[in-house]
């Protein structure tokens, strides 16, 4: 009688084994949709997109090396007891800090004129309410 016990056992344990492996399977296939569906939305994702994202680091970049190199300046200069130098750094590393800056407005504001200009092209120009001012008295 032990063996139909052992049976028993080892066909629920199979069974269980089964299941897991469904499980996973279905898992798996779900994750394969998931990435099939992310890789076509990046396809399919504006092409310049990187452009802008590089833009916005590269001037979050640049701010970051000019509070870098100002605080190093700061502990250099304290440390020998040298400010001669002060004046240069503070004009020089501003003005590297401004043109990053002045640039990324440029491309900004080119890129809201473009949006504008082929919104207006497309038809998709909101139209304000017409103007019910008058000049006779309310009432």
């Amino acid at each position: 009688m032990a063996t139909p016990k052992k049976k028993s056992l080892k066909a629920f344990i199979d069974n269980l084994y089964r299941r897991r492996i469904a499980r996973y399977k279905k898992k798996l296939q779900q994750r394969q949709k998931l990435m099939k569906l992310k890789d076509e939305a990046q396809k399919t994702s504006h092409s310049l997109l990187w452009v802008w994202e590089f833009s916005k680091k590269a001037v979050l970049i640049c701010f970051a090396f000019y509070v870098i190199v100002q605080v190093y300046s700061m502990y250099v200069m304290v440390a020998y007891m040298d400010f001669s130098h002060l004046g240069e750094l503070i004009t020089e590393t501003g003005e590297i800090v401004q043109n990053c800056v002045f640039a990324y407005l440029i491309k900004a504001g080119l890129e809201n004129i473009g949006k504008i200009w082929f919104s207006r092209a497309k038809g998709d120009v909101h139209k304000e309410p017409p103007d019910n001012d008058t000049d006779e008295p309310v009432g």
